[in-house]
Order: structure tokens, then sequence, then C-alpha cells
């Protein structure tokens, strides 16, 4: 008898186990290709850190630092000019294109791609004009082969963008993404690695040039990949009526921007104005290798996003309060982590880039407070986005930027590569905090980390909500 109920029981074990029955049935369909998606963006982003800290180890080791702080400086002004020429119209995709392509308006979906790219064409003769005169301000190389390379990079890191958005809101995210994010620093540290390996006497135009051919080719790759997904728009000349619409969205949305996917570049073009070209480049290895701790905290609010804005939505405050204290205490632990190994091997590994990168160890234990406030001031931004108050996301990252900006220049002229971190620090307490009121004042959702009290409340709560 026993002997007869054994394979029975392996044959139906989602019977008998109702959690792996469940497991499966979520794995099913959208859901399982959701996780697949958020699996593979977070081993892209580990990789892409990983090979981002490897060609600057490169860069800082093949020039000296003026050399490679001119490098940084254009590398960072192209990122900024490459949402500048498109309007961050692109942002917008997933609000056009999934409601068209749902609704079956291809002429609508296929006139919001060409726009994007005629914006860029319109865009490009004063924002060029605009990132020389910035590099021209900071003081910085601006001789004719850096223009043109940070004019092409800017160029083909915004096609890169463009394409990579369109990609993720046609439902093909794997095929515009993963190539943006992994092409360029291959392409960066192999073309490094060459330079080393050959002897060749770098110029900081050399490195710009290198970023642009790695963007060039991620929009290659994109479109070989992305060739069957677009076919439905060949020849049609779409319907742009709606332009008014994406622009202003594009805009509203370009603050978030600049604070987050550009927050790096950002620091470095405002550390730009006052610091040396030298110190820049010390100023940009802190902040590399600050970015791994930025991504653990990211990666976690990404983990949790879904669910928190099902909670949201569905006015469930406990098991929303739930999951806004074990995400809380999950980035705690992790920043926990990630201050020891700041304060027991980070001066050791500026010893990676050079000796003299050393002294930029008092930045880094500033710029260590940054992922450190994202903790204390919680998801903001997620909630007040998930909740439909653009406007107050707008303000916060809008106050942020700017206060950024003044504050990092400021602190650049007054205390050097100490002050640039601490102006960093500012923008960011600046932005994260007043999104942190708003959750508390518009939506009586406290964000912070004073939501781990919750953690001694009906743990059995976050079960039934996930």
């Amino acid at each position: 008898m026993m002997t007869t109920s054994e394979p029975t029981d392996m044959s139906g074990a989602g019977r008998g186990n109702p959690p792996l029955t469940r497991l499966r049935h979520a794995m099913r369909g959208e859901n399982g290709a959701g996780l697949i998606d958020s699996l593979l963006l977070i081993a892209a982003r580990v990789g892409t850190n990983l090979l981002a800290l490897a060609w600057t180890v490169l860069l800082v080791r093949l020039l000296d630092p003026a050399m490679s702080g001119i490098a940084f400086a254009g590398i960072a002004v192209a990122q900024i000019a490459s949402m500048f020429l498109t309007l961050n119209v692109e942002a917008v995709s997933m609000r056009v294109l999934v409601p068209a392509m749902r609704d079956g308006r291809l002429d609508e979906a296929a006139g919001f791609i060409r726009f994007n790219r005629a914006v860029l064409l319109m865009a490009l003769p004063p924002v060029a004009l605009g990132a020389w005169a910035w590099q021209a301000w900071q003081g910085g190389d601006t001789s004719p082969m850096l223009s043109l390379s940070v004019a092409v990079a800017m160029v083909m890191a915004a096609m890169a963008r463009i394409t990579g958005r369109h990609a993720t809101a046609l439902g093909v995210m794997r095929k515009g993404v993963l190539p943006r994010m992994l092409t360029g620093p291959v392409v960066l540290t192999c073309g490094l690695m060459l330079a080393a390996a050959s002897g060749m006497q770098l110029q900081p135009w050399h490195v710009v040039a290198l970023y642009a051919l790695s963007e060039a080719l991620t929009v290659v790759v994109q479109n070989r990949l992305l060739r069957a997904s677009f076919a439905p728009f060949a020849g049609r000349r779409g319907d742009r009526s709606g332009w008014r619409e994406w622009v202003v969205l594009g805009l509203w949305l370009a603050p978030g921007a600049l604070m987050n996917e550009f927050r790096k570049a950002v620091l470095i073009a405002a550390a730009g104005i006052a610091l040396t070209p030298g110190d820049l480049s010390l100023f940009a290895v802190a902040l590399s290798i600050i970015n791994i701790m930025n991504f653990g905290v990211s990666a976690v609010d990404v983990a949790f996003s879904q669910r928190l804005s099902r909670t949201l939505t569905g006015d469930e405050p406990v098991a929303r309060d739930r999951f806004l204290a074990v995400s809380g205490a999950i980035k705690l632990a992790g920043f926990a982590l990630g201050c020891v190994l700041v304060l027991c091997f980070g001066y050791w590994a500026l010893g990676w880039f050079g000796a003299l990168y050393q002294t930029a160890w008092p930045a880094l234990l500033v710029l260590t407070l940054i992922p450190g406030l994202a903790i204390l001031f919680g998801p903001g931004s997620v909630i007040l986005s998930t909740c439909g108050l653009g406007r107050e996301d707008f303000v916060a990252n809008a106050v942020g930027a700017i206060v950024t900006v003044l504050a990092v220049a400021a602190g650049s002229a007054l205390g050097g590569l100490t002050g640039a971190a601490l102006g960093a620090v500012a923008g960011c307490t600046a932005s994260q905090a007043l999104m942190a009121l708003y959750c508390l004042r518009r939506l009586g959702v406290d964000p912070t980390l004073t939501s781990l009290r919750h953690l001694r409340h009906q743990p059995e709560m976050a079960g039934g909500a996930a």
C-alpha cells in the first residue's frame, strides 16, 4: 500500500505542498516572464557595475589624473546632453506605446517612435552648442576632437536610450535594455585593455570617442535584435498629433531622470565647475565605488516595488507598512555591511586606481551618506508615482537637482573634494526629505526607517499580502 501511494504523491507533489503549488502558478505566463526579466536586470546591473569599476581602473592607470578628469567630464556632459537631446520624451513610452498597441492604434505608435527620432535631430544643434559651452565654462579641454567626440557620444547615447525605452514598452525589454546595459561597459573595458596592451598614448578625446563607439555598437545590436519588433511600423507615416502632451510629460519626468539615471554624471559635471581636472578624476573614482552601495539599495526597492505598489493601490495599510519595514530592514543590514567594507577596505580599494587616489578617502566616507539617506527616507518616489502625485515627485526631484548643482559647485570651490562630496549629500537630502514629507502629509504614509516599528506587529499579514 505504501509503495503504491508513493508514486502517486510524487506525481502530484504540488497537492501536498501548497507553497510549491502557488509558486508554480505564480511562475506561469506574465508573472514568470516578469520574474525572469527582473532577475536578468539585476544580474546585468551587477555585471555593469563590475565592468564600470574595471574600465575606470584601466582609465586612471592609463592617463594621469588631469587627463582622466577631462575624459570623465566629457563622458558626463555627453550623458546629460543626451537627455536634453531627446527632451526626455522616450520616458513616456510606456504611457503611449502600451495603450496604443493594445488598442491597435499602430499609426499613433509609429508616430510616437518617429517623433522621438525627429526631436533628436531638431535639438542637436542647440544641445551640442550648450555642451561645448559647458566644457568651455569648466575651463577644460575644448579641442575640436574632444568636442566632436562628445557630440557623437551624446547622439549615440540618446539613440540607445530611445530604443531601449521603446523595446520595454513593446514587451521585448531584454532585446533593448540588456544590450544598452552591457555592450557599453564591455566595449570600454576591452578597448582600454587593448590600449594598455599596445602601449598606446591615450588622450582624453580617445576615451570619449571609445565611449561614443560603445554606444554606437549598442544601437547596432539593439536594431539587429529588434528588427521584427519594429517591422509593423515600417512604411507608416504615423500620427504625431499628441506631440505636445508627449513633450510636456517628458520634461515633467526630466528632473527624476537627472536625480536617478544621471546622478553620477550630474555630480561630475557640477564638480567640474570648480575642481581641477585632477581632483575631478579623484571625485569620479570615489563615486564609482559608492555606486556599488547605491545599486544594492535600488535593487531592494526594485524587488519590493511591485508588491508595494499593489498594497498602495489596493488600500492595504497593514501590508504596506509591513513591506516598507521589511525592505527597510534589508537595506539597513546591507548598508551596515557596506559601511564595514568601506571602512576596512575603502582606502585600500582607492589604491587600485593609484596612490594619489587615496587622497579621496575623506570624500569617499562622506559619499557613503548618500545610500544611507536613501534608506533613511525610504522609497518616496515609488510611493508618489504609484499614488498619482506626479507634481510632488517633480517638485522634489527638481529641488534636489538644483540644490545638487549649486551645493556641489559651491562645495567644490570652498572645500575641494570633501566639499564636493558634502554638496552631493546636500542635494540628496533635499530631494529625499521632500519626498518623504510629501508622502507623510499628502498620503499619510511614512516611508522612512521609522517604519521598522511595524516589524513587531501582525507579522502574519505579510504572507497574506504577498
